[in-house]
């Protein structure tokens, strides 16, 4: 008898799995207020049986948050967050609206016959989010029924039908660089500031269709404008082309902005045709004096109008490999513009030292530190405190870098660590002074991956951080933050929340001073 269920028990192991009739992926992990089209689910069929009818349960909060949602049909990898209804998607696939029905706790759509057969066939489902839908809160659905012409029917388990994740909602939510859009199916490395206009204008990599760093491939910077606070944005324009040539000029990556006391904007990238670990020797800067609208073609940064009496004029600026950090330079109270730089001393070295990047002059001249803010740092970001003094914070594995200087980031202190902000796979994040006494700083708070973009702040000159909200639990990278003139705070960061092999989406939001009130729940004088 033994012998017997022992010969049963393989069979039944050996046995092929039954296979599922739907695969089913969880959306963008966020969104905002008034989105017409929030991605919540995407949904691959198995087989070519037709469908009459799908059946969705909404979660949580998601039925007092939204007024209706959506059924598409697309074969299209991504899908994007727009007011549209039967159009042709960025990437040129055709998108079918194939039924819309309000918000309940239960939604069933019923499929027209044009629709089917399924073989192979992609659907998506979209909510429509309310104009003021509660801030904080999240939407979410799972496939709970499938409905086929021939009577059959599946009840689909949460196992296959409810993925993890849901879309936590923000005042403002767009996606700034979408993957697969405009000629381009890689984009990285979010930079962001706000004009002289009080508008926003931000720049990212176009890495084509390789998401290596520069050095293996070209790369071309773009921008984007907005007037809108983020709501929407200009069409993107190239403000560094690479020639796939020289070695100055192969491409240009890394943008890193400031803006100075006159308004305008300079852009400072990465460039030539070698890896930083392999000899980066080549920084370009372009600079814009009408807020965004035109640029100077991009010279070499560490050509005539560089000066310094302490680092060789080579054209690594004495050192064997360097570039800027990528996001956001300061610019400080006497008009000083900074920019931290990466240096690598010879070649052979992965340890990392952080030097200052400064012009007094409106971007004509630039001139190096002649010590190191951090030894044994990567990409850093700065601050300039109450005082006046600056602070700097480095990534680095583990727990956050930290060090602070005179005003003139000449005479650096002693650098310490802080597990307050820690982050198992180190990765580029921002730090800004939002008010007097208030710093905040974006960081990636997880054990081993990129994932889980958290807010937090300090009202100790960043001796000591507190999380304050979780801007998003999934996966992500880059992030840079700017204070809005209504006091808003925008974060634009690498969102791989949902893709499907094309990397990161850009993904832009905003965070109300309400929200940040409640969130901090302190008088700060000025806030």
């Amino acid at each position: 008898m033994k012998s017997l269920l022992t010969i049963l028990l393989s069979v039944v192991m050996l046995m092929p799995a039954k296979a599922q009739p739907v695969s089913v992926s969880q959306g963008y992990h966020t969104t905002g207020r008034g989105c017409q089209q929030a991605l919540l689910l995407r949904m691959d069929f198995k087989d070519d049986r037709a469908i009459s009818r799908l059946t969705f349960r909404l979660k949580d909060d998601t039925r007092r948050n939204t007024a209706s949602l959506q059924l598409f049909a697309c074969n299209a990898d991504e899908f994007y967050a727009e007011d549209v209804a039967t159009t042709e998607d960025h990437g040129g696939n055709g998108r079918t609206c194939l039924g819309r029905a309000k918000s309940a706790q239960t939604v069933t759509f019923t499929l027209p016959p044009s629709a089917t057969p399924c073989q192979g066939g992609r659907l998506w489902l979209t909510a429509c989010v309310k104009a003021k839908a509660r801030l904080g809160q999240s939407i979410d659905a799972a496939l709970t029924r499938i409905d086929y012409a021939d009577g059959t029917t599946v009840e689909v388990p949460d196992s296959m039908g409810n993925p993890a994740g849901e879309a936590r909602i923000f005042d403002t939510h767009s996606l700034a660089f979408i993957p697969t859009t405009d000629g381009c199916r890689f984009y990285r490395i979010p930079a962001m500031v706000v004009d002289a206009e009080g508008h926003l204008l931000i720049a990212a990599d176009r890495r084509y269709d390789s998401n290596a760093d520069l050095g293996n491939h070209r790369i071309d910077v773009a921008i984007r404008r907005s007037t809108d606070n983020g709501h929407t944005w200009t069409a993107q324009q190239l403000i560094a082309q690479g020639d796939e040539l020289s070695d100055a000029r192969y491409g240009y990556g890394d943008p890193a902005l400031a803006v100075t006391p006159t308004g305008r904007i300079i852009c400072i990238m990465a460039a030539g045709r070698n890896n930083y670990f392999h000899g980066m020797r080549h920084m370009g800067i372009t600079m814009s004096d009408d807020n965004g609208r035109t640029w100077l073609p991009v010279r070499e940064l560490t050509a005539a109008a560089f000066r310094d009496d302490a680092h060789q004029l080579t054209d690594s600026l004495g050192f064997w490999s360097i570039f800027t950090t990528s996001g956001r330079g300061l610019t400080t109270a006497d008009g000083t513009i900074l920019f931290t730089t990466n240096t690598l001393s010879r070649a052979g070295s992965y340890t990392s030292d952080c030097y200052i990047l400064s012009s007094r002059d409106n971007g004509s001249s630039w001139q190096l530190a002649p010590t190191p803010a951090f030894t044994g740092g990567d990409e850093s970001k700065l601050v300039q405190l109450d005082n006046d003094s600056l602070l700097i914070s480095v990534r680095r594995p583990g727990a956050r870098g930290f060090n602070t200087a005179d005003a003139q980031a000449r005479q650096w202190g002693q650098q310490w660590t802080n597990a307050d902000i820690s982050n198992g796979n180190a990765c580029n994040a921002d730090i800004l002074r939002y008010a007097p006494g208030l710093l905040l700083h974006t960081y990636l708070k997880h054990p081993t991956d990129r994932a889980n973009l958290m807010l937090a702040m300090s009202t100790d000159n960043g001796r000591s951080w507190r999380d304050i909200m979780n801007i998003q639990p999934g996966q992500a990278a880059y992030s840079t933050m700017v204070r809005l003139p209504n006091g808003d705070v925008a974060i634009l960061f690498e969102d791989a929340s949902y893709h499907a092999g094309n990397g990161y989406a850009l993904t832009y939001v905003t965070i109300t001073k309400k929200q940040l009130q409640k969130a901090i729940k302190l008088n700060i004088p000025a806030f």
